[in-house]
């Protein structure tokens, strides 16, 4: 997380920032493997901006799958265990993100709640000029269960009436922190990802490849192989930090 500064609680962009638009449509489990690649590369922070090759539910860390398919019930849906925690998301009409970042240089470590409130607070941003208004929670909506968009928590996104706009789940690791974000209930113009990155760092470049880096590939796979693909891993086997990209 190179470039981020505490003032006030509040953190400075980012230098640089890669906005990936992935153009390849990914199933629950190609989604949390890219993304945790993307985290293991590390060379500087990705937007990753992507779409669902099915209709999918995924649920966090430590949530169970028994548990999303009660309050999600439906043959057509996939679900899918995320590496990330918070609650369980319906993503059938949703705009997913991801933001991935290491810390090179950083001395000091925001905490999750200050980089949470500074990804949405960026987000806020865009989708104010996006004709979108919205409010930003300072503390937990009361408790609707374990269906995130049910369950606003602080410094989630709202709309004025009080439904859930915007979410995410986080993963710290030693080596960085991975986002992933859920927008949803609004309609966002094409180009809301470049305006959302320019809001997090000073300069951006736009990646539209299907592969962000070389090797990016081969360890989706290495990772669908030893990890997402396992009944191990949906059946709730905790996984520790990444191992490093080959």
């Amino acid at each position: 997380m190179l470039g981020f500064s505490n003032i006030v609680g509040n953190l400075s962009p980012l230098p640089e920032l890669v906005l990936w638009r992935d153009p390849v449509a990914r199933s629950g489990e190609e989604a949390m493997a890219v993304d945790e690649a993307l985290l293991e590369w590390g060379r500087k922070p990705v937007l990753r901006a992507y779409r669902w090759a099915e209709p999918t539910v995924t649920y966090g860390y430590f949530d169970e799958e028994a548990t999303a398919r009660a309050i999600f019930p439906g043959e057509e849906l996939h679900f899918v265990r995320r590496w990330t925690g918070g609650g369980i998301v319906d993503h059938r009409q949703d705009i997913p993100f991801t933001l991935a970042m290491h810390r090179k240089g950083e001395k000091e470590r925001p905490s999750s709640a200050v980089l949470y409130r500074w990804i949405h607070g960026a987000l806020a941003r865009v989708l104010r000029d996006c004709g979108v208004e919205c409010v930003m929670l300072d503390g937990d909506a009361p408790d609707g269960g374990r269906a995130c968009f049910s369950s606003p928590v602080t410094s989630d996104l709202v709309l004025p009436g009080g439904e859930k706009l915007a979410g995410g789940g986080q993963r710290r690791v030693r080596g960085g922190v991975l986002h992933q974000g859920s927008i949803q209930n609004c309609l966002l113009p094409s180009g809301w990802d470049e305006l959302l990155a320019a809001r997090l760092a000073e300069k951006h470049s736009l990646c539209v490849d299907a592969e962000l880096f070389p090797g990016m590939n081969a360890r989706v796979e290495e990772l669908l192989a030893s990890k997402y693909r396992t009944e191990a891993w949906r059946s709730g086997v905790r996984h520790g930090r990444p191992s490093q990209p080959r």
